[in-house]
């Protein structure tokens, strides 16, 4: 199950509580439909690497796929569980009778069976792409899990003045990391935003208004995946940046914890 993937993160596990909107626009065939490109459904996949090869070249577009890439593998297999992974499940045959597929997994759940599906995805791709880059994003996904973030305060703040806090922590815990003698592979890592939000519109980051929460430490990239699906905005590993792909100009016109207060 998809809980199970940040078990150990206090921010994930109330990230769940949001509702989860497609961020990242993935689309998939509906039952009797054609695929997302125009092409009659393949048959029902019968092995995990079957699946990984329709989803591939039938259902997923180039940006998908680069967005795949760009991300940790438990991210994006959290980000592809649903809605996504719903089509996959229902269009697989996965609550049905395609059992060959689910003895293929090795997992005879459907959601289990599609994680599979998705961590395999995740392999491929990376499998595809420039041996260069590939180690460039794993140097940036180890740095995101090395940098932690407090968001004491952040439900008052401004998006701008939210991506401005994260940055000077992320420079703080760099240079501490250099002074301490620690192996860098990576010198800077710099928020890039795209999608022109309203920086002077609020963020919903209620999870910063209990006081027994000031001492919660996150991963930058929980940070960024919790704040992203509250804030609707996707992330990017791009290094040495990663990219806020903002979907909505103004989410929140007035500070989210004031509402209903007089």
């Amino acid at each position: 199950m998809v809980e199970v993937l940040y078990s150990r993160s206090p921010y994930m596990k109330r990230a769940l509580i949001f509702v989860i909107v497609a961020v990242n626009a993935f689309a998939w065939p509906q039952s009797g439909q054609t695929s997302s490109q125009g092409k009659p459904l393949p048959k029902k996949p019968k092995t995990v690497d079957e699946a990984v090869l329709v989803l591939k070249e039938k259902w997923l577009k180039p940006k998908d796929v680069d967005w795949i890439l760009r991300n940790p593998q438990k991210e994006v297999a959290f980000t592809l569980y649903r809605p996504f992974g719903t089509g996959v499940r229902n269009e697989f045959g996965l609550w049905g009778d395609n059992q060959e597929l689910r003895d293929s997994c090795g997992d005879n759940d459907p959601e289990g069976c599609s994680m599979v599906i998705f961590n395999r995805l995740w392999e491929s791709v990376r499998s595809d792409a420039d041996p260069e880059l590939v180690r460039q994003l794993d140097c940036q996904f180890r740095l995101a899990q090395q940098i932690r973030i407090t968001e004491k305060g952040f439900h008052k703040l401004t998006t701008g003045e939210v991506i401005a806090a994260l940055q000077e922590q992320i420079d703080t815990q760099l240079a501490k990391l250099a002074a301490s003698g620690a192996s860098l592979c990576q010198s800077s890592l710099k928020l890039e935003i795209m999608g022109k939000p309203d920086l002077h519109c609020y963020v919903d980051a209620r999870g910063s208004v209990d006081p027994k929460n000031d001492s919660w430490e996150f991963t930058l990239q929980d940070a960024l995946a919790g704040l992203g699906f509250a804030n609707l905005f996707s992330s990017r590993h791009e290094p040495p940046n990663v990219t806020l792909n903002f979907v909505r100009k103004c989410q929140f016109p007035t500070p989210p914890y004031l509402v209903g207060k007089k």
